[in-house]
């Protein structure tokens, strides 16, 4: 082995390199640990095994100054080599995501490739990447600072790993150039300038030293320190940016969570309340409706539900408007929160129906007697509240409201049923009469069962042939036919036989009325033609009673005229009759549909004259052709107790030209009475009792052939 005359010794240069080192291995360390807590992020550990590469490089060249022997160069020597070429696959990959534009996988294989090679190469020659080395004379700086040299015999090796480290350093410099001109000036300026200092530092090391053979050492170590250091300031930049960002983005998200948070108790309020009074709505009231009765339950007290119906509401916002109407319902509620226990619950149903809610703990009533009558005081409270007038923008407006009471717990009855309860009880006082309370009481669950039957019932009768006509005759005062009236009649197959005043009313209100009164008038005109085409002698004409609803419908002119053109039969034949209530809603439509009735030439009848809104100055505006006397005025014709009404309506449709008919004639005397006062026709069970088709054709049969005996 050789060794030299002149030993190498330590100085300001080699602690330079130190230094260098240190300054790299610590900036490597530092990023590795930010690129694994960076979730591995790959350009930060590409940096840190660049660094930790050019800290090797340096002590690599620490030891290559500082070596006594040639052994001792020729491994400071592989293992710089080994240091540059494990520095290109980390080298290449930080800059291509530096500038955003990582290289493929199969680039960056064929990289690990040739820098694999190359490393086998310089491990297993024996002079590493060069064909011979040998000691040079040592190189002694200006200030006495000592340095080993070599004399090296270059090789393919060599030079290929050389054209590699330019090649790859070009490109890298147009990758900076690149991102500069992508709008990223700061960061690619900074990486191109570490890439020139780099760069010069090699051309210094190849040129001045090598072809110009002059006694400096290599800088390359060196270049490498402004490499570490200005991209470790940049990548601390970035990285405080997307720290900065991430933090911005953090509290953005937390803003964005808080609205949604936000936005979620909106709605939740939305579901759970009205938008308009913004009290509880519906859904927010059977929730707590059933919570009170599970708590009830379970202390064995009772609690109450009251439900509001605003009586003239309707009117209201046909009238005024719905924006009226709005404000109406925002006045209730401010009433009803002010009448209401402070322990109450006040919701709104929708539309103009309330609930009251009064929890088994908001008062001392223990049982449910007690519970009925505070709550009742509670709804009269209520109501005389209401039924003060309310002042609306510029209006006073005259409200009044229903109220509906069932107590609770009731048996197994769930909250849905309670409130069912309570509108069972509301439909009671809206009947007798509004403006008033009712409790419910058990027999009231069972008249609306009854009422939902009939309602079922009215559904199917029409499709099961239920429904049937009776007739009864209407006669003179000398005892002429002039004809009859058909009445309608329904025979439940579970109820039996149900009158006409307790399904008309359900049939008006389910909107069933329309069919049931094209089935009769259908039925009558039918009956009048095979009656006709018979030679029956029914006195000619046949009265079929026609509903306020019937003669509200727009095109029931068009109807009727249509069912009897199709029967063939003159609409002269059929008188309608009608009640003073068809005339109340709307008098002019009604005055106009008459009058429609009237030129196609239907005869009309004012049915029940004088227990209505009877108006005078009305009743000679109508086209009407007979005035029925009302029973209630025909029972009262007593020989002892002189009854004016009856010949008053008497004269009325004298002077009007108007036929009169006395209904539910009985007795003689009422026969004798009517006759006195000039009554042109008696109808009830003096004459007959309405009798079904096949009996009333043999009762006008019997009438006949006595007729026949009598003229005999």
């Amino acid at each position: 082995m050789h060794e030299i005359a002149s030993q190498p010794s330590f100085g300001y240069f080699t602690a330079a390199l130190l230094a260098t080192a240190a300054v790299a291995l610590s900036s490597g360390m530092q990023f590795l640990v930010i690129g694994l807590r960076h979730q591995r992020e790959l350009m930060y550990q590409a940096y840190a095994v660049l660094c930790i590469c050019i800290a090797a490089l340096a002590l690599s060249n620490v030891l290559l100054d500082c070596a006594t022997t040639l052994a001792q160069a020729t491994l400071a020597l592989r293992l710089m080599y080994a240091s540059s070429i494990f520095s290109f696959p980390a080298f290449i990959v930080f800059v291509s995501t530096y500038t955003r534009k990582p290289v493929g996988r199969v680039v960056f294989g064929v990289i690990l490739i040739v820098a694999t090679g190359l490393f086998w190469f310089d491990l297993r020659a024996p002079y590493g990447l060069h064909a011979g080395l040998s000691a040079g004379t040592p190189m002694v700086l200006p200030w006495g600072e000592s340095l080993f040299t070599l004399e090296v015999q270059p090789s393919i090796a060599s030079h290929v790993f050389h054209a590699l480290t330019y090649v790859v350093f070009l490109w890298a410099l147009w990758r900076s150039w690149k991102y500069y001109r992508d709008g990223r000036a700061r960061p690619g300026l900074l990486l191109g300038i570490c890439l020139l200092v780099q760069f010069v530092a090699m051309l210094w090391g190849d040129i001045a030293v090598d072809i110009f053979d002059q006694p400096y050492p290599y800088l390359d170590a060196f270049a490498f320190l402004p490499f570490v250091l200005l991209m470790g300031v940049s990548l601390a930049s970035q990285l405080r940016a997307r720290t900065l960002q991430l933090e911005q983005t953090t509290l953005e998200l937390r803003a964005e969570a808080e609205t949604r948070r936000e936005a979620e108790l909106d709605l939740r309020h939305i579901a759970y309340h009205d938008p308009l009074t913004g009290l509880p709505n519906r859904s927010r009231a059977l929730h707590s409706l059933a919570e009170m009765l599970a708590d009830a339950r379970q202390s064995g007290r009772h609690g109450a539900v009251l439900m509001i119906d605003l009586d003239n509401f309707k009117t209201i916002n046909d009238s005024l408007g719905h924006h009226v109407g709005d404000r109406v319902l925002e006045a209730i509620a401010d009433c009803l929160l002010a009448v209401a226990p402070g322990e109450s619950t006040v919701a709104r149903l929708g539309g103009d129906e309330f609930l009251v809610l009064l929890d088994a703990t908001s008062h001392d009533a223990m049982d449910a007697d007690a519970t009925a009558a505070l709550a009742m005081g509670v709804a009269e409270s209520m109501v005389q509240r209401l039924s003060v007038p309310l002042p609306i923008d510029s209006r006073i407006l005259a409200i009044g409201a229903s109220i509906g009471v069932a107590v609770f717990p009731n048996g197994d009855a769930e909250a849905a049923d309670i409130v069912r309860c309570a509108d069972i009880a509301l439909y009671r006082a809206k009947a007798a009469g509004r403006n008033g309370a009712r409790l419910f009481l058990p027999h009231m669950q069972q008249d609306a069962d009854n009422r939902l039957e009939l309602e079922r019932g009215l559904r199917t009768a029409l499709e099961r042939n239920q429904l049937s006509l009776h007739f009864q005759p209407q006669v003179s005062m000398n005892g002429k036919l002039q004809g009859a009236e058909a009445l309608l009649r329904w025979r439940h197959p579970e109820l039996g036989d149900v009158p006409p005043d307790v399904f008309i009313p359900v049939a008006e209100e389910t909107g069933l009325i329309h069919a049931l009164g094209t089935w009769v008038i259908t039925r009558a005109c039918a009956h009048i033609q095979a009656w006709r085409s018979q030679g029956v002698n029914f006195g000619g004409r046949l009265a079929v009673n026609v509903s306020p609803w019937q003669i509200a419908h727009p095109q029931f002119v068009e109807h009727i005229q249509a069912i009897v053109v199709t029967a063939g039969i003159d609409p002269e034949w059929l008188t309608l009759e009608l009640t003073e209530s068809a005339l109340l809603n709307d008098f002019e439509a009604a005055l106009a549909t008459l009058h429609a009735l009237s030129s196609i030439g239907f005869r009309l009848a004012m049915d029940d004259f004088g227990t209505g809104y009877s108006s005078l100055a009305y009743l000679q505006q109508l086209p009407l052709d007979e005035l029925k006397i009302d029973r209630s005025f025909v029972s009262a014709l007593q020989p002892s107790v002189p009854d004016p009404l009856a010949g008053f309506i008497v004269d009325i449709g004298r002077r009007l030209g108007m036929a009169t008919i006395a209904e539910g004639v009985e007795t003689e005397q009422q026969r004798a009475r009517l006759g006195a006062m000039g009554c042109d026709t008696l109808q009830g069970y003096l004459i007959c009792r309405p009798l079904p088709e096949a009996e009333f054709l043999h009762w006008l049969a019997s009438r006949q052939t006595v007729a026949e005996k009598n003229i005999a």
